[in-house]
């Protein structure tokens, strides 16, 4: 046996070493800059920042006007379904660790109408917003993610008639 190196050791730094060369001492930036998210990812995180929004505006309206009323028991229950959707929401995002994306803030503090009436009916008036442009959204998307956005959007619109019996009877 030679005390040099082998045939295995040779053949294992020469394939290690293909990747350096090829990028002609670039680095990483040899790889260019990631593609932009797929149009379902974008509607994925758009959707997680319009619950965690709804989520601040129950807490704001929880924490104002409806702080001393009757109405705080069911408010608590529409805003545990929100949180529910958040969670799911954000099941089906998949980031990679130390991406830019990882690092998007949630939506500031909401503000709510100081009157336990008209903050209601913003309530009501943002969860039927949120979901028609979820509905809107439903034929664009694959199917899995079609069919979570669809039982959030109905679930919002079931939260319409309960704010507006909610305001009537405030």
């Amino acid at each position: 046996m030679a005390d040099g190196p082998n045939r295995r050791a040779v053949l294992a730094a020469s394939a290690a070493a293909v990747p350096f060369l090829v990028s002609g001492c670039r680095g990483v930036q040899v790889l260019g800059t990631p593609p932009p998210p797929a149009p379902d990812v974008r509607l994925l995180r758009s959707a997680i920042l319009t619950e965690q929004l709804m989520i601040s505006r129950y807490h704001a309206v929880l924490a104002g006007p409806a702080a001393s009323s009757g109405v705080t028991a069911k408010l608590s229950a529409l805003l545990t379904e929100h949180e529910q959707h958040l969670v799911e929401l954000k099941s089906r995002l998949i980031v990679p660790a130390g991406s830019a994306a990882s690092a998007r803030p949630a939506p500031g503090r909401a503000t709510v109408p100081a009157s336990l009436t008209d903050a209601l009916g913003a309530l009501s008036a943002a969860e039927h917003a949120a979901s028609r442009r979820l509905a809107t959204e439903l034929l664009t998307v694959p199917p899995a993610l079609a069919q979570l956005l669809g039982s959030i959007s109905a679930s919002e619109a079931t939260h319409v008639p309960v704010l507006d019996q909610l305001r009537r009877t405030s």
